[in-house]
C-alpha cells in the first residue's frame, strides 16, 4: 500500500507528465469506485485541461481548469500507468484516461480505491478529505510542530501516529521501523513519553521516511512509468522480520498486535 514516500513521488511524476493536458475521453469500468454516475463525472471532466497536481495525506489531487477536482485513493494499492500511445495502455484497469495528444493513463486499483469528482466551492468540505492532518514532508512540519500536536494526549503512541487526522501520509509499513529506531514500544502511552522519546521518534520518523523518498519508495510499488522502487524488504529494520535477530541487540524479533494492527518489534529495545 502506498504511503507517503511513494504518493509523493507519483504525485510530482504526474504533475510534471500531466500538466497542461486536456482530457479528451474518460473510461470507467467499475462504477463503485465513484461518487456520481458515470455520464456525470465525464460531463464534468472532458475537455478540461489538468492545471496541477497535488497531494494530501494518501490522497492525490488533480485541479483542473474549470473548478474540478478529480481525487484518487489507491486504497489498499492500485497501479497508475502513464501512456504515451493509446495503442500501448494496459489492458487492464478500472479507469482510463485519454488526453488530446493521444497520451493518457490508467489505474488498477487492487482493493478499495476511489475516483472521485468534486468542484473547487466543496473541497475544503469533501467528507474523505477534509481532516487530513499535516504530513512529514511538509515545511510546516517541524519538530516544535509535532510535539505540539501531542501536548494533553493520552492514548497509545502508534495509535495515534497512524491516525491520519493526526499525522498524514504513514500506514503501517514504515511504522515498525519509526518505533524501533526511536526505541519506543508501540503501546507507549504518549503521557509517559519524555521529552527526550519525542525528539528521538521525530528524529525517526523523517530519517526513515527520507530514507525511503531516496530509494524510489517501496519496491512492491511501481510509479507511474512503471519503474519499482529500491527500498527492499531487506532495508526494514524489523519489519516483516519475524523470528530474525534485532540488528541493535540480536533478540529475536517478534510480532504482536497493538492499535488493531500488526506490529513488528524487539521486545528488549523497545520496553
Amino acid at each position: 500500500m502506498a504511503e507517503l514516500p511513494e504518493i509523493s513521488k507519483f504525485t510530482k511524476q504526474m504533475n510534471s507528465t500531466f500538466k497542461g493536458k486536456r482530457i479528451l475521453s474518460l473510461i470507467i469500468e467499475q462504477e463503485k469506485c465513484i461518487n456520481v454516475t458515470v455520464k456525470q463525472f465525464s460531463d464534468r471532466v472532458l475537455n478540461a485541461t489538468i492545471q496541477d497536481v497535488t497531494y494530501k495525506g494518501k490522497w492525490m489531487f488533480i485541479h483542473l481548469n474549470n473548478d474540478e477536482n478529480i481525487i484518487i485513493s489507491l486504497g489498499m494499492g492500485g497501479d497508475i500507468l502513464y501512456f504515451e500511445d493509446k495503442e500501448k495502455a494496459a489492458e487492464k484497469y478500472q479507469i482510463k484516461i485519454l488526453f488530446d495528444d493521444d497520451t493518457g493513463f490508467t489505474i488498477k486499483f487492487w482493493w478499495f480505491g476511489k475516483f472521485l469528482i468534486c468542484g473547487d466551492k466543496e473541497l475544503n468540505n469533501e467528507p474523505n478529505t477534509k481532516d487530513i492532518g499535516t504530513d512529514p514532508f511538509d515545511d510546516s512540519f517541524t519538530y516544535e510542530y509535532f510535539k505540539g500536536s501531542l501536548k494533553g494526549k493520552k492514548g497509545q503512541i502508534k495509535a495515534f501516529m497512524m491516525d491520519q487526522k493526526n499525522i498524514a501520509g504513514i500506514g503501517n509499513m514504515y511504522m515498525h521501523d519509526i518505533l524501533f529506531k526511536a526505541k519506543l514500544h508501540p503501546q507507549k502511552k504518549i503521557s509517559d513519553m519524555k521529552e527526550s522519546d519525542i525528539n528521538k521518534l521525530y528524529d525517526s520518523m523523517m530519517f526513515i521516511l527520507r530514507y525511503s523518498e531516496s530509494r524510489d519508495g517501496f519496491a512492491y510499488e511501481s510509479d507511474i512509468f512503471g519503474e519499482k522502487g529500491t527500498f527492499s524488504l531487506d532495508d526494514f529494520l524489523v519489519g516483516y522480520k519475524e523470528g530474525k535477530p534485532c540488528p541493535e541487540c540480536g533478540t529475536l524479533i517478534e510480532q504482536i498486535k497493538a492499535g488493531g494492527t500488526s506490529t513488528f518489534l524487539c521486545v528488549k529495545c523497545q520496553r
